[in-house]
């Protein structure tokens, strides 16, 4: 029992070295990425950040008045709505992906997954994922479908969104697209143009969108997105 015990842990511990390599993309070819390091790239990487919002609206007759006696800052009277009341119920919590895919990392870990890990791939697939891009390109993925009417409309979320170099003007987007993203949910495509360029110098940069109601700011760390000594922006 000890010696299976014993082997059992150490492939627990193999595993578990591969789901958390922080660096597998600097010393492993993409063609050879397991399905777990694809994943990680997409959803949880220096490319892929998560953020959780509050999407949904309450019912003006929930939020009540301001009246003498009333609870202050941090109280609640005795009249006050539970987030369980219906007023509230429209809330909901939501953890969605701010990445860039436009980043070759995001696109090697997209076509790997897209044509399987054990299949080739096609020549001009891949000479297509060196192919310059004219934009950096962000996408808040996992957007829940049902909020899209409380999002706004595009022209109010390209005034509204920024992506920020350290100590550097902001750039606007020049363009967005919205995308479905599985059945229940949405993609939205921000692009920025690269006439500004983003240097390891700036050492990091800022997303910050607003849909509607809906906030959602990202930080990303420049230095932990070079790619054998390149910028994978």
């Amino acid at each position: 029992m000890r010696i299976m015990l014993a082997g059992t842990v150490g492939m627990w511990l193999l595993a578990s070295a591969d789901m958390t390599s922080v660096d597998f993309w600097q010393d492993k070819e993409f063609r050879n990425w397991s399905g777990p390091q694809v994943e990680k790239m997409l959803a949880d990487s220096p490319w892929a950040k998560k953020v959780t919002i509050v999407t949904g609206r309450i019912r003006e007759e929930a939020l009540g008045g301001f009246e003498a006696g009333g609870a202050g800052l941090g109280g609640r009277d005795a009249g006050a709505r539970s987030p369980d009341d219906a007023g509230f119920q429209g809330l909901r919590r939501v953890t969605v992906t701010v990445a860039w895919i436009g980043a070759l990392p995001i696109r090697q870990a997209m076509l790997r997954r897209q044509i399987g890990l054990a299949a080739p791939i096609p020549a001009e697939q891949e000479r297509r994922l060196m192919e310059d891009d004219p934009f950096y390109v962000l996408a808040v993925v996992g957007l829940p479908l049902r909020s899209a009417r409380n999002f706004g409309t595009i022209d109010e979320a390209r005034s509204r969104t920024t992506l920020k170099p350290n100590k550097k003007e902001p750039l606007a987007p020049a363009d967005i697209r919205v995308f479905p993203d599985g059945g229940q949910a949405l993609r939205i495509e921000f692009r920025f143009p690269r006439t500004a360029a983003i240097v390891p110098d700036d050492k990091e940069v800022v997303f910050t969108t607003k849909l509607g109601d809906v906030g959602i700011t990202k930080k990303f760390r420049l230095a932990d997105m070079i790619v054998r000594g390149e910028l994978r922006l």
